[in-house]
């Protein structure tokens, strides 16, 4: 109590030193500025206490005297009342309280601006405590994602999406509100993702995108995605915004193998000719199997984009493609590609163990050489796994069954090979290997 009485015996001395030369603070009478500081300076006390109880008397008159102060004062309030409605039993008292934390972040909005940002944090709290109400969420964070866009947090997108999500379930409205505003979050998410340097943040992007997705893939299938773009792609082929709007969302659901994917994806070729726009046809042909006009555009997607995400794409689908054709040695030059630009691809090792297995009778040998190409792939099938934990289980897999399929020991002894030796294939798998039999 001594401390707190030298607090506001100080902020009163600072405020009459002020006065004395003419200086008012934060209000327009000298009873109001002392009234501030004392109330200001006796909340702080017990807030910092976290003493909400009495924190609050002191907090409520500064801000009916002070509301400006600082922006603390109103960041501080929500805090404090967010503790108080948590301990608070009777519903009426807890509602009066949840009622206080949204006053108080109008308030911060009128004296202290911020206003798309506030709104989000204001939208996120009506989805946690007035849950039944997505409605009212929704209103207040759409009005936060037009103001902030690509600023918006992380928790804001997500509440946003979450309230389209809980008024579809409550039939307030229309499928296809989920497919709209999934598209504007996913653009919103996708930029963060791709500027973000902040790990945390960037964590906190990649939960948002997860839950996002999983929203979504309750209720999107392929066909009403067609159903729904068909009649806006017909009326919007001009549209380059829209166009690639209409290719995310179905590469998300994996509608690919739709004929509108492809309509569209020709049609934002032929309008903006890009990386992207040849990366999205190559998708649509791979999944209808014309393996030679999607191997086509990959091609054209990987030569041409200075975007490493997207080269390391359209290599990982390329060399499938390839895999496809049977062009084994093409499928592991593009998998070395995609090493090249992330060493720890785990997906590059796996399709180099592919080549390796589809392709061996390409290598021919002897009886105990002829079987080296399973340890070349098995080799690479343990790479995978040391370099990305994801494929273990897979790879370890394919390790067992190809190591199943190893020479016997007697049928390298008969050609002077013994288990331990060096041995390089000489044909388009060109690896070194060291032998081991199977017994």
């Amino acid at each position: 109590m001594k401390r707190l009485v030298m607090v506001i015996a100080i902020a009163i001395l600072g405020l009459e030193c002020g006065n004395a030369q003419g200086i008012r603070t934060y209000t327009s009478n000298d009873e109001d500025s002392m009234a501030c500081v004392t109330n200001v300076s006796l909340y702080s006390e017990f807030f910092k206490q976290k003493n909400y109880s009495d924190a609050r008397i002191g907090w409520r008159e500064a801000a009916i005297v002070c509301p400006k102060f600082t922006e603390s004062l109103w960041q501080n309030g929500v805090i404090m009342y967010e503790e108080l409605a948590k301990a608070e039993a009777d519903e009426a008292k807890k509602a009066s309280l949840i009622d206080t934390i949204f006053w108080a972040y109008d308030q911060r909005i009128v004296h202290f601006g911020k206003e798309g940002y506030v709104l989000g944090l204001k939208g996120a709290d009506w989805m946690k405590y007035k849950s039944d109400d997505p409605k009212g969420a929704f209103d207040i964070l759409s009005k936060a994602y037009e103001l902030e866009g690509n600023s918006s947090g992380a928790g804001a997108i997500l509440y946003l999406y979450k309230s389209v999500y809980d008024q579809y379930r409550k039939k307030q409205v229309e499928k296809s509100a989920m497919f709209d505003w999934y598209s504007k979050s996913a653009d919103v998410i996708d930029y963060n993702m791709k500027n973000e340097t902040n790990a945390n943040v960037l964590k906190a992007w990649e939960s948002v995108q997860a839950n996002v997705d999983k929203m979504f893939g309750t209720v999107a299938e392929c066909p009403d995605l067609v159903e729904i773009y068909t009649a806006q792609f017909e009326a919007g082929k001009d549209d380059i915004n829209l166009l690639k709007r209409i290719i995310k969302i179905f590469e998300k659901r994996d509608c690919t193998e739709e004929d509108l994917y492809l309509s569209v994806a020709a049609q934002l070729y032929d309008k903006e000719p890009s990386a992207e726009a040849a990366y999205a046809i190559a998708n649509g042909y791979a999944k209808k199997k014309n393996y030679g006009t999607a191997a086509e555009f990959y091609a054209k997607t990987y030569e041409t984009s200075d975007d490493n995400d997207l080269k390391l794409k359209a290599f990982e689908k390329g060399a499938q493609v390839a895999l496809a054709q049977g062009q084994y040695s093409k499928a592991k030059s593009l998998a070395l590609k995609m090493l090249s630009i992330n060493s720890g691809s785990g997906e590059a090792y796996m399709i180099i163990g592919d080549a390796y297995i589809a392709g061996k009778n390409e290598c021919k040998g002897n009886e105990c050489t002829n079987r080296a190409p399973y340890m070349a792939a098995v080799d690479k099938y343990a790479r995978a796994k040391a370099v990305d934990p994801s494929y273990a289980e897979a790879a370890q897999k394919k390790i067992n069954a190809y190591s199943g399929q190893f020479p016997k020991k007697e049928d390298c002894f008969f050609h002077g090979m013994k288990e331990g030796d060096s041995y390089t294939l000489d044909c388009w798998i060109g690896e070194t290997v060291t032998l081991r039999f199977r017994d």
